[in-house]
């Protein structure tokens, strides 16, 4: 009788003694639709939100977007959607020192991106409703729910098309923003982290089409009772105040997630 035995360097998932999953370097999104509201805040509010070594980048800019993910690899072809809060962040450690974005806390709706994604990055993913945004005339409207409860609201109005010049320059200053995350792992009993540490997560955005437009977002109030799971952070993402919104955009293209260069930062 032979025992199952973890082979150094594979991926393995819960449940891990049925063996590895397929090592894939790279993750494509072949379709990505993107919308993206932006607008600057508080910056201590920001700050209250960022583990050290953290801080709030010079310019304290919120992004709550939405994500139409299609034909994606890990998926099998398949797609999920995704509403999340990107905080503008600077990593100062003892050896890296990296300026981008910071996951405050992103929704999907498929519990498989959802588990590979905070298990393996580090990713602050939730389970949400999240329809297909939609469309009247130049305007959109998403949003995500749980259990019916509401938690965020967004709207980009008088989307006009964008040209090839604008779509190059929002695909540099995205490719050039870090996405970071903080990987954290409870104990079996609850009392502290089993591991607890900052991740770089590498991508290779591609903008085809862009549109820019007027943008606008709700932060809703719920209870634990309502949404068990998101009560608390909807409570955190309230002290994040409008004051002043730098516009929206409505982007399409694809994603490389680059697995293999995705790292731990200290």
């Amino acid at each position: 009788m032979t025992s199952f035995i973890f082979e150094p360097n594979k991926p393995y998932f819960m449940p891990s003694h049925f063996g590895s999953l397929p090592h894939m370097p790279v993750s494509h999104y072949g379709d990505l639709t993107q919308f993206s509201i932006i607008y600057s805040t508080d910056e201590d509010a920001l700050a209250a939100l960022l583990p050290k070594p953290f801080e709030p980048a010079d310019d304290p800019v919120v992004t709550v977007y939405y994500q139409w993910c299609k034909q994606v690899s890990f998926m099998a072809g398949r797609g999920y959607n995704i509403v999340g809060v990107n905080l503008a962040a600077v990593f100062n450690g003892k050896k890296d020192h990296i300026a981008g974005r910071y996951a405050a806390v992103l929704w999907e709706n498929d519990p498989l991106p959802i588990v590979i994604g905070r298990e393996q990055l580090g990713a602050p993913k939730l389970y949400a409703d999240i329809p297909e945004p939609q469309q009247e005339g130049n305007n959109w409207r998403f949003h995500c729910s749980v259990y019916g409860a509401r938690l965020v609201e967004g709207e980009i109005r008088n989307a006009s098309p964008a040209d090839n010049i604008v779509c190059e320059q929002i695909e540099k200053m995205a490719r050039e923003s870090t996405w970071m995350c903080w990987k954290y792992i409870p104990r079996v009993d609850q009392t502290g982290p089993d591991l607890s540490f900052p991740t770089a997560v590498a991508t290779r955005p591609t903008i085809r089409q862009a549109w820019l437009g007027e943008g606008s977002h709700r932060f809703l109030e719920t209870t634990f009772e309502a949404a068990p799971s998101s009560a608390h952070v909807m409570q955190g993402l309230q002290t994040l105040v409008v004051k002043e919104h730098r516009g929206a955009a409505i982007t399409k293209g694809t994603l490389d997630l680059l697995t293999a260069e995705n790292r731990k930062i200290e």
